[in-house]
């Protein structure tokens, strides 16, 4: 692991994607072909009990129960949203206005408008952004992209 950079992650949520994303990155940790090594740094819950416990048991290095002081740190790199889906667009703007890159959980916004503000202020802070589709890159979903892109299917 060592040599690669790297990636201090702030994850908001600890329910059950906040564990899916947790033992994600720590396989990805032990991936030879990965750039960056992901470092569990904080987690963040409003019950301090359950979050402090959460942080044991997923192995992060510290937790945090406000998400505004997640985003604050210095110590963080990218803030991992998986909270209730109401509340990831102004997660989100947070993040990216303290320059802190984002992966949030789908979906980004509850409309256009705030999907779009988002776009607006992650393009505007110049840092890497994406929504997670954890089927993105299954072989079925692969294949049917092939299928699109080659206008086998005809035009989509």
């Amino acid at each position: 692991m060592s040599g690669r950079k790297k990636v201090r992650i702030g994850m908001i949520g600890y329910g059950m994607m906040g564990l899916v994303h947790s033992r994600a990155y720590r396989a990805l940790a032990l991936h030879g072909g990965v750039e960056a090594e992901p470092v569990l740094q904080a987690v963040c819950g409003r019950n301090e009990e359950a979050v402090r416990r959460a942080a044991q048991e997923m192995g992060w290095a510290s937790y945090e129960t406000d998400w505004r002081r997640l985003v604050e740190r210095d110590d963080i790199d990218l803030i991992d949203i998986g909270t209730p889906n109401h509340t990831h667009a102004e997660i989100a703007i947070a993040a990216v206005q303290a320059g802190k890159h984002v992966l949030c959980e789908k979906p980004l916004a509850m409309n256009l408008e705030e999907a779009s503000r988002v776009l607006e202020e992650a393009k505007r802070a110049n840092i890497v952004h994406m929504v997670s589709f954890n089927y993105r890159y299954a072989p079925a979903l692969q294949h049917a992209k092939q299928l699109i892109q080659s206008g086998r299917l005809g035009r989509i």
